[in-house]
């Protein structure tokens, strides 16, 4: 194989090229190390310039060092090859080849033989014929499977002196890998659609013609956080359909691009490539923006619709479905809070009990309150077991029962569970507690139960309306599975698409049981695996199959109580140790009128149509459930009429429209008030009805009533009494602990109740809550209303008559205009959920009309105030003129009398500087006249200061000197 040179480094490719030196005098070709090129460059070993140089003569040469280190071969092809190796004429063969270069491509490697007698050249390749899933396809496709990146494959790579792959490789097949595995990821959520049609539609869930399913949702994120630094630049949604218990749907945002970035960097252009940045939102939106994608896009992808979804209760997911309103405003999606999350906020505030300083009841010592924390402390676990295996029996044990029974026996036993732990057990249910007797041996604490106790049962008990034992186990699974896939989220992934493959890669092992290098290799290669690839899926499925085994006979020796397990420590919670504890939119298309109107008026007359079944349907359904929300959402009830009737021609409909379709309405009419006041009147009215109750009142329950003339419109009273009367009950939270309604009143407490001109306390008809009432009374058909204030210390009780004039006159009309013009087109038609912005919802025509007619009074005012000001502005313009004109001929006048003034004086100087200047002369002419002149000689020495030297004086001193003092 020729001799041992200097030992070849791993990273660098041996490549032959011409010397300086003419081969005639000795030279030849020299191998020379150059830069190993990335895989899809040609090889560095130019092996037709070689061939060409030996057909020249020039055939000396120096062999190359062997190659160092290790390679992977595919053994079979590898030695076939070798065996294939024929040379002419027969007398060589490989055994007389050396070796000359070599093309390192990732680990795929091509090795250069030549032979010393006939020159032939041999070449080897590691890898098969198979040029799509070659080696270096299976490592990245490996990489993915087992949850490592780049840095461990070349660092295995180094640890066994093999040459690695360059990163640029390692990303261009993992790009190829992502198209693979998100098509592959394709196929397997289809199947599961059509399964979960197919069972949706044989259980009856279908709304309208169209099946509906319900499924698990939860996102998650490439990065870690710790309730602190919410700035992932992945995230991705899986949605599990919960029949199958396999992914339905599943997608990733991504906030970077490293090609995109590094060209801005540099200023240069993009070159081409996959962009994988497709969101610019905040880090915490992804989640959202990913579930309302998932939601709208269900009917496309696989024909059916998402009305019911499971997930946690730390994201605004379920604000923003009911925001986007992704089937319409027709449909509500309900969403089930998550078993295990809800038991674990329980946990979580006993905890909280056992550790916060409550104060201590009267007659209860400090030594006894420690007791109770401590049983508290001790017994979470048992309380949080009662509470699952009581959701575990109402859900699945009872039902035939009805489904609001089934909740309302939850929430007793929700009730109960402290009771029952601390020993207390005349309420507990007879398959809750078969041992009563146990009440007499149990060690009740004289503290009782903690004061903060009451506020977690009612907190659960809020989310016991799904009835059933649902959670998000299964999310959770796929959660770890794509953490397993990201590397525990440690290394960064989310520059360019690696993020996006393992999260398919995730899904793909899901939908497939822990196969997708199966599926994967089946893809690329049309073929099954390999010997020892397809032995590895086999392992992994023998070691599932035994560890399901093994907790479900471990789950079934702890029924039959064949075995105990083992005690846990009590749930301190974190101590002083734990550092940190734990929406591209499109527009809206363009309006047209004459659909909008078929569509509104099909809506319309499907109201007419279903209104006796949906009547039947809703007399029994309880008020908070799915199906009385539904029957609200697309209707005006009682208590919108006071805002709707009172909003002035101009005002805006976007916000109303907003609010009810879009956002959760509360219960108070007009007014908006925080969770504080809806939970007081939650409360306490039970509290109110029971008062009533002793004063011979008889409160029927009853649901949703709708109006058979206007079925758009709707109403909910609080009771019916007898035949003839509803009962409407308010108890305000500010007003509370007031000790009289003179006192509430007086300090504006109350603002809508008022003293008339007998002294009776009385509802204002100008406010909201009447207009509620007497559409109540006009909804329900019945004669009278028994409205109700409820506080502390007092009540008022009123009756109120139905007005049939004042709902003809004052309501009416306005309902049904603004219905119609507002809210009805959204319903139909919705323009909202293209931008989630509200500036898209339609405006009311008669707001608009309104809008346009103001606007253009206040045109023709300004028009006339234009108008007025241009006259005062003419009249003033020509006083100005009249005053400047007046202005300049006074001076005028006054430059002509200064002109004549100037012209006198100039006059009087002149005839004064005629009479000077003649006496000058007469006195020049006498010393230096002709008589003067008679002299021989003139002389004089004096100072003749009254001589003006200005003035020229002829010389008549001929013959003559003048002597001049200086």
């Amino acid at each position: 194989m020729g001799p041992t040179s200097t030992p070849m480094r791993s990273r660098d490719v041996y490549c032959f090229e011409t010397s300086s030196v003419s081969p005639i005098n000795g030279a030849g070709w020299r191998p020379t190390v150059a830069p190993r090129r990335a895989a899809a460059a040609l090889p560095m070993f130019n092996l037709q310039r070689h061939r060409a140089l030996l057909a020249d003569g020039h055939a000396k040469y120096q062999p190359a060092p062997p190659p160092e280190g290790r390679r992977c071969i595919l053994y079979q092809q590898f030695i076939e090859q070798i065996l294939a190796d024929k040379h002419p004429g027969g007398y060589c063969s490989f055994m007389n080849c050396v070796f000359v270069g070599e093309t390192l491509l990732g680990f795929r490697s091509i090795m250069y033989y030549q032979c010393e007698m006939c020159h032939k050249i041999t070449k080897l390749e590691t890898d098969g014929p198979n040029r799509e899933m070659n080696i270096n396809m299976s490592m990245v496709n490996g990489t993915v499977e087992g949850g490592i990146t780049y840095a461990a494959v070349r660092t295995l790579a180094a640890a066994i002196n093999m040459p690695a792959p360059t990163k640029k490789t390692y990303a261009h097949y993992e790009d190829k890998l992502a198209d693979i595995m998100e098509a592959a990821a394709m196929d397997e959520m289809l199947e599961v659609g059509k399964r979960a049609k197919a069972h949706a539609i044989a259980v009856g869930n279908v709304k309208d013609g169209i099946p509906w399913v319900t499924c698990i949702l939860d996102g998650q994120w490439s990065k870690r956080v710790y309730k602190c630094k919410y700035d992932a630049t992945s995230g991705s949604v899986t949605v599990i359909e919960e029949h199958t218990g396999k992914v339905i749907w599943q997608a990733t945002k991504n906030k970077r691009c490293s090609v995109c970035e590094y060209a801005a960097r540099k200023s240069i252009p993009v070159r081409p490539h996959k962009c994988g940045k497709n969101y610019k939102g905040p880090s915490t939106g992804m989640e959202a923006a990913l579930a309302v994608e998932a939601f709208r896009s269900s009917m496309e992808m696989h024909g059916v619709m998402i009305l019911k979804y499971i997930g946690d209760g730390d994201s605004s997911v379920g604000a923003r479905l009911q925001a986007a309103s992704p089937y319409g405003a027709k449909y509500v999606i309900q969403k089930v809070e998550c078993k295990n999350h809800v038991l674990r906020n329980f946990k979580r505030a006993l905890i909280d009990i056992s550790t916060s300083a409550l104060p201590c009841p009267e007659g209860v010592t400090q030594l006894e309150m420690k007791t109770l924390k401590k049983a508290v402390r001790e017994n979470v676990l048992r309380m949080s077991t009662g509470v699952s295996k009581a959701c575990e029996y109402r859900g699945e044990t009872e039902k035939d029962l009805g489904h609001h029974e089934r909740v309302r026996n939850l929430r007793k036993d929700i009730m109960n569970t402290a009771c029952h732990v601390f020993g207390e057990h005349s309420t507990c249910a007879l398959y809750f507690c078969k041992t009563r007797q146990a009440a007499e041996a149990a060690a009740a604490t004289p503290a009782g139960a903690p004061a903060g106790h009451g506020d977690a049962p009612p907190h659960l008990c809020a989310h016991t309306g799904a009835g059933r034992k649902l959670s998000e186990a299964t999310a959770e699974v796929a959660n770890s599975v794509i953490a397993q896939r990201a590397s525990n989220k440690r290394p960064y992934l989310g520059g360019r698409r690696s993020y996006q493959t393992r999260v398919y890669s995730a899904g793909l092992s899901l939908n497939t049981s822990a196969q997708g290098l199966r599926v994967v290799h089946r893809s690329i290669a049309n073929s099954s695996p390999g010997k020892y690839t397809e032995k590895y899926v086999q392992a992994r499925k023998a070691e599932r199959n035994e560890k399901r085994l093994r907790l479900a006979k471990r789950k079934l020796d702890l029924i039959r109580g064949a075995v105990r397990p083992a005690p846990r420590p009590a749930a301190t919670g974190p101590d002083e140790h734990y550092g940190l504890q734990e929406e591209g939119n499109q527009p809206p298309p363009a309006d047209d009128p004459v659909r909008l109107q078929e569509e509104a008026d099909k809506f319309l007359q499907s109201l007419l149509d279903n209104l006796q079944a949906e009547q039947e349907e809703l007399k029994d359904v309880e008020q908070g459930s799915i199906e009385w929300r539904t029957a609200r959402k697309n209707r005006l009830t009682a208590v919108d009429f006071g805002e709707v009737c009172k909003r002035r021609p101009d005002t805006s409909c976007r916000r109303f429209v907003f609010d009810k379709l879009y956002r959760a309405k509360t219960d108070y009419a007009g007014q908006k008030p925080d969770p504080k006041q809806i939970q007081h009147g939650k409360t306490y009215e039970p509290a109110a009805k029971a008062r009533l109750a002793t004063k011979g009142y008889k409160i029927q329950n009853c649901s949703f009533f709708i109006d058979t003339e206007m079925p758009y419109l709707g109403a909910s009273p609080d009771g019916l009494l007898d035949n003839s009367a509803v009962l409407e009950i308010k108890c305000p939270f500010t007003a509370y602990e007031s000790k009289s309604k003179d006192e509430a009143m007086q300090s504006g407490q109350i603002k809508y109740l008022r003293r008339d001109e007998d002294g009776n306390i009385k509802l204002r008809k100008d406010d909201n809550y009447y207009y509620q009432v007497q559409g109540q009374l006009h909804i329900t058909k019945r004669d009278r209303c028994v409205f109700v204030v409820y506080a502390k210390e007092w009540e008022h009780i009123e009756e109120i008559e139905r007005d049939d004039e004042f709902w003809n006159n004052e309501m009416r009309d306005k309902l049904e205009r603004f219905y119609k013009e507002a809210l009805l087109p959204e319903i139909v038609m919705p323009l909202y959920q293209y931008r989630l912005e509200k500036k898209d919802i339609r405006e009311a025509r008669s707001v608009i009309e309104e809008l346009a007619r103001r606007e253009k009074d206040r045109e023709e005012k300004a028009q006339r105030a234009a108008e007025r000001e241009g006259e005062k502005r003419k009249k003033k313009e020509e006083k100005d003129a009249e005053r400047k004109r007046k202005e300049e001929a006074a001076e005028r006048r006054r430059e002509v009398a200064e002109r004549k003034r100037g012209s006198g004086k100039e006059k009087a100087s002149g005839r004064k500087e005629g009479k000077a200047s003649r006496e000058e002369k007469r006195r020049w002419r006498k010393r230096f006249g002709p008589a003067a002149q008679e002299r021989q000689e003139y002389s004089f020495s004096c100072c003749i200061p009254c001589i003006d030297t200005s003035r020229r004086v002829p010389l008549l001193l001929s013959g003559t000197s003048l002597r001049v003092c200086a």
